[in-house]
């Protein structure tokens, strides 16, 4: 649905993790609210087809956000095409599930690589572009419930998330002087490609239904339309924080991993 308003208008953003869900959904409502978007993503395909689906002079933007050469790039490229960075979304990230006693060392660091070093190499590239353009910006992270609710299983997931917030809330302190605002969302279960084996086990997803007051998952939509308050002068004065969209979820307990964990498919 079409945001009724044009509160980002004339604004500029950029939006890691632009290729799918969540990403590709802030993407769409930024533009949808009047800014001009760059979609980055590492697959240059997906930052096309996002790009392509949004129109509106979206601009597809391909880096790894882990790379400090190629975020330095990305910013350069949005800079390039807009004349500067107003808004900045770091929405890349991807998730491992093992018993920490289990958990590989590759897949514990690809995980914090892309999740939490993706972040504060992201933020870093924005953040001085914003500091020598001058005027208000904001940066908006997207984190987690797993920030502050612990998973069986997710060890790497919920470290790299409470880094998220904690790397957030000292961007705020150190920006806040140059009238930079940083700010976090922290989504619940969200119906998302990288979570549709989960959500098509009809044991993995009556644990998390069980466990949301509302009884449904985010959709992606949910988690942009959180962001885009953030980045709006509606949230002027809202620095150093998380948004949790969970519908409740965080109120209760985390679902064990025995009751989560997808049955293997039939033969």
């Amino acid at each position: 649905m079409t945001a009724q308003t044009t509160r980002l208008q004339g604004r500029s953003a950029l939006v890691t993790g632009a290729g799918s869900g969540i990403g590709r959904a802030i993407c769409g409502r930024l533009c949808d609210e009047g800014a001009r978007v760059a979609c980055l993503d590492r697959d240059a395909a997906a930052a096309k087809a996002t790009a392509e689906a949004i129109g509106r002079g979206a601009v597809p933007v391909v880096a790894d956000v882990a790379n400090t050469a190629d975020m330095r790039r990305a910013v350069e490229e949005a800079v390039a095409a807009f004349g500067r960075l107003d808004i900045a979304v770091n929405a890349a990230g991807v998730g491992a599930s093992a018993r920490l006693v289990d958990t590989a060392l590759e897949t514990w660091q690809r995980v914090l690589d892309v999740c939490l070093t993706g972040v504060f190499v992201s933020s870093q590239a924005q953040a001085r572009q914003m500091i020598a353009q001058g005027g208000t910006a904001v940066i908006v992270n997207i984190a987690s419930t797993n920030a502050q609710q612990p998973g069986e299983g997710l060890a790497a997931y919920c470290a790299a998330k409470a880094g998220v917030e904690m790397l957030g809330r000292v961007a705020a302190l150190e920006l806040a002087p140059h009238g930079i605002r940083v700010a976090a969302v922290g989504p619940g279960l969200t119906d998302t490609p990288m979570v549709a084996r989960l959500l098509a086990d009809p044991v993995a997803r009556d644990a998390f239904l069980d466990n949301i007051p509302l009884k449904r998952p985010a959709r992606p939509e949910d988690i942009a339309a959180a962001v885009a308050y953030l980045a709006s002068d509606d949230a002027a004065y809202v620095t150093g924080q998380t948004l949790y969209v969970d519908g409740g979820a965080s109120m209760q307990r985390y679902p064990s991993l025995a009751a989560r964990k997808p049955s293997a498919p039939a033969a």
